[in-house]
């Protein structure tokens, strides 16, 4: 196993957890398989160390992500935890690009107990308690797997929880395995995991091959509502509230739509406007590596990696937004 660049600060998390004993986990509002995974992968390995740890977030996992949550040991917040969170000595927050994403949560713990642990560029200069950020890795998972192989050392095997929770994570975050971000140690990461008893096709049975049928019907809106502008270089879709609702449609359901706009032939930014609630809106962007669209995410508030990233917009209209977000892509593709 090769040495990592960030293990000067992985000495200082566990430094932090060993002085720690009672320890918050938490992601992002709407959590993915990576934030997800992160989290469940360092609360089993927490536990082993006898610690008084919890994950609690701020939405229900979905459906398709609770072969991880085994023992239901992933907790929706709902206000009856606030002592507990509020006499934590620390909370590590996985995946989570922007602290604001943490919602309630956030005040009861306060900066100065926050520990990020991702891969997404900060959105501000906030000082927490430890900031562990490489924008590098192919997923928050794959940090946490050089964590336990940091503090493990020579004893560097995992449980089966461990592993599910930590393939699932990369998984999901590099498009198994197929991103720009995936390195040679995202394939020995993979290797290990196997190698400590992980079945790959299980994971990706659970997470790929369980769609729902409300997912697919809503597919086949976004397919036939596809707009595209130059010369099919641009290419996206309008989700409005109407339609989920008339399908029956979670939000876990879009989740992988923009990509597969992406994937289409000649497309190089693709991109999503989902209504949420009467001029409040959720966008999303993916691109195929020629242009970074984490910066036009940045001036609707968001952010994210540069070649895949998103925003909430709000007190805006669905034209007004959509022509916003086209003279940005066009302006791009035209440099």
């Amino acid at each position: 196993m090769n040495e990592y660049k960030y293990n000067n600060k992985f000495k200082d998390l566990s430094n932090l957890v060993a002085k720690s004993d009672r320890i918050l986990l938490s992601t992002h509002v709407n959590p993915d398989g990576d934030g997800l995974g992160s989290e469940v992968g360092m609360y089993h390995h927490l536990r082993s160390l006898g610690k008084d740890c919890r994950i609690i977030n701020n939405t229900k996992t979905p459906d398709k992500y609770a072969f991880i949550n085994s023992g239901n040991i992933i907790e929706h917040y709902n206000g009856s935890q606030d002592e507990w969170i509020t006499n934590i000595d620390i909370a590590i927050v996985f995946d989570i690009g922007d602290y604001r994403r943490l919602n309630e949560l956030y005040p009861l713990i306060g900066d100065n107990k926050i520990i990020i642990f991702d891969h997404h560029p900060p959105v501000d200069n906030s000082e927490f308690k430890l900031s562990i950020i490489d924008v590098d890795a192919p997923a928050t998972g794959y940090m946490v797997w050089k964590y336990l192989q940091y503090v493990l050392d020579t004893d560097f095997n995992l449980s089966t929880e461990i592993c599910d929770a930590l393939y699932t994570a990369v998984i999901t975050d590099t498009g198994s395995f197929r991103y720009q971000s995936t390195n040679a140690d995202t394939h020995l990461m993979a290797a290990h995991l196997i190698d400590n008893g992980l079945k790959p096709y299980s994971i990706h049975h659970e997470v790929f091959e369980q769609r729902p049928i409300e997912q697919v019907k809503l597919l086949g809106k976004v397919i036939n509502g596809l707009k595209f502008a130059c010369n099919g270089k641009i290419s996206w879709f309008i989700l409005t509230k109407k339609i989920q609702e008339e399908i029956g449609a979670k939000k876990e359901h879009i989740d992988g739509f923009t990509e597969f706009v992406r994937t289409i032939i000649n497309v190089e930014v693709s991109f999503m406007i989902q209504e949420i609630d009467a001029n409040s809106f959720r966008i999303n962007f993916r691109s195929t590596g020629n242009h970074i669209v984490n910066d036009i995410a940045k001036t609707f508030g968001g952010g994210g990696h540069k070649f895949a990233a998103g925003a909430k917009v709000e007190n805006i209209t669905f034209d007004d937004l959509e022509d916003d977000i086209l003279n940005k892509i066009k302006a791009k593709i035209k440099d």
